[in-house]
């Protein structure tokens, strides 16, 4: 399920930290909704997320080192996740939330929710999707033993060998059963890709932005479509869509 949601900002700034921000706006809309799946998503220790988002801003838009000037005053969420009901709980979490102003944390801005659309997804019918990626890709080598955190970008050679390694332990949860051999014989064909840095929660992290085939079973490319790809997703990374 995908859907847009457009909304106003009461002040043409924004942080540049702005997906920190959408995050404390989401969290407040859901324990407006429903404290049950507020507690569910957001409860007590971390929790495996089933949606991501992208955040875009209309043309009329300055981006510094030190913030945003959002000259429009209005910028579009695009929201996916594989979980239908989990994408008609957000869509009515914010349509809670529309035409009221609410403030946005630890500024002197306020968002206001103007519409909301479910967006047609596209049926994926062949073992081979041009992806363009709608916000930056993470991929994360995290060592348990260290407590340490290390991000790639497909400059670095063990990009996709970490990516694939990832994806065995989250496919191996969403199926239930052992898909390595399909994830191993993903084709991953980078088209126009770059990389760049983002700050997330006061931590600079590379990343990956462009877009780039991938080559494999149907199911695990729907995966990839609906869910998004890389690390830290429902905190507005890794969402994909069809070129």
């Amino acid at each position: 399920m995908r859907i847009k949601i457009e909304f106003e900002t009461e002040c043409e700034d924004l942080p540049i930290d702005y997906r920190r921000k959408f995050i404390s706006y989401l969290k407040g809309a859901l324990a407006d909704y429903n404290q049950d799946l507020f507690a569910a998503l957001y409860g007590e220790g971390p929790s495996s997320k089933s949606f991501c988002f992208s955040i875009y801003f209309a043309p009329e838009v300055t981006i510094a080192k030190d913030g945003i000037t959002l000259h429009s005053k209005r910028f579009h969420v695009w929201l996916t996740t594989r979980d239908v009901l989990i994408g008609v709980h957000l869509a009515n979490a914010f349509m809670a939330r529309r035409n009221k102003w609410f403030p946005m944390a630890d500024s002197n801005n306020k968002l206001k929710v103007l519409s909301i659309t479910k967006v047609q997804e596209y049926s994926i019918t062949s073992n081979a999707v041009h992806f363009k990626i709608l916000s930056p890709i993470v991929i994360r080598d995290h060592d348990e033993e260290k407590g340490r955190d290390w991000y790639l970008t497909f400059e670095d050679d063990d990009f996709e060998v970490i990516w694939k390694r990832n994806l065995k332990t989250e496919f191996q949860k969403a199926f239930g059963r052992d898909v390595c051999d399909d994830i191993n014989a993903l084709r991953i064909k980078p088209i126009r890709l770059k990389k760049t840095v983002v700050k997330s929660y006061g931590i600079y992290i590379p990343c990956t932005i462009g877009s780039l085939v991938v080559e494999g079973e149907k199911y695990l490319l729907e995966y990839l479509y609906k869910a998004g790809a890389g690390s830290k997703r429902a905190m507005g990374f890794g969402c994909l869509d069809i070129v």
